[in-house]
Formats: C-alpha cells, sequence, structure tokens
C-alpha cells in the first residue's frame, strides 16, 4: 500500500496560491498575448491580426515568446508566494527552507521547458501538415 509523501505545512497555502494563479506574457512585437494557469497550461492566446500576416516560423517564434514570458511572470508569482509563505512561517514550527523554494521553482522550470517543448512538436506537426508531408 502506497502512502502519498507527507507535505509541508506551508505547501498547502502555495499550492493554493499557485491554484489561483495565471501568468500573463506578450511577445516583444506586442502582436501575441497569452495567459497560463497556475499549472502552466495555456488557457489563452491571442494573435494580433497582423501576426497572421508573418511567415509561419515567425509567428511561432512570437507565440513561443509569449509563452516565455508567461511562465516567467508566474515563477515571479510563486516565487512571491514562496517568500510570504517562508516569511510567514509554520504553525507546527517547521521551517520552511531555501531548498524547498528550489524544489518548486525547479519543478516549475520543468514544467516551462516541457510546455515549450511540446509546443514546438505540435507547431511542426502543424507545418508539415500544411506542407503535404
Amino acid at each position: 500500500m502506497s502512502r502519498e509523501p507527507e507535505r509541508h505545512p506551508v505547501a498547502d497555502s502555495v499550492l493554493a496560491a499557485l491554484d489561483r494563479a495565471t501568468g500573463h506574457g506578450r511577445s516583444e512585437d506586442g502582436l501575441v498575448r497569452a495567459v497560463i494557469d497556475g499549472g502552466g497550461i495555456p488557457s489563452e492566446l491571442a494573435i494580433d491580426d497582423d501576426a497572421m500576416r508573418q511567415a509561419p516560423a515567425a509567428l511561432s517564434a512570437s507565440i513561443l515568446e509569449a509563452l516565455r514570458h508567461a511562465h516567467e511572470d508566474l515563477r515571479l508569482q510563486v516565487g512571491q508566494e514562496l517568500a510570504r509563505a517562508s516569511d510567514a512561517g509554520d504553525p507546527a514550527g517547521t521551517p520552511f527552507t531555501a531548498v524547498d523554494a528550489t524544489r518548486v521553482a525547479d519543478d516549475l522550470d520543468r514544467m516551462a521547458q516541457d510546455m515549450s517543448g511540446e509546443f514546438e512538436l505540435m507547431r511542426r506537426r502543424l507545418f508539415d501538415a500544411i506542407d503535404g508531408r
């Protein structure tokens, strides 16, 4: 019988904040805007008409850029929540360490990289289908 690992008490408040969080990003040219949920999954993608006139590779780069900025925004919010939780302390007296914060940040980085890789794979498949490959 497997048991779920015991979670640090501060983690509950951080996870609740993450469930409510959204990351917002925009491409440098301002033509693509993205919103991601607390799990790093895109929930909105707005593409300006001018962006649709770009070459597929340029449009793809703008979308990825907006998603990267959204992930950076989410990581910043999570970092702020971790700092608040750490400063507030734990009623049980269990310290919330920098190691705990680093683990959460590393997990978020992995999620962002996975999402970017999956998007790139979908982009390639779409363009291959358009090219008839």
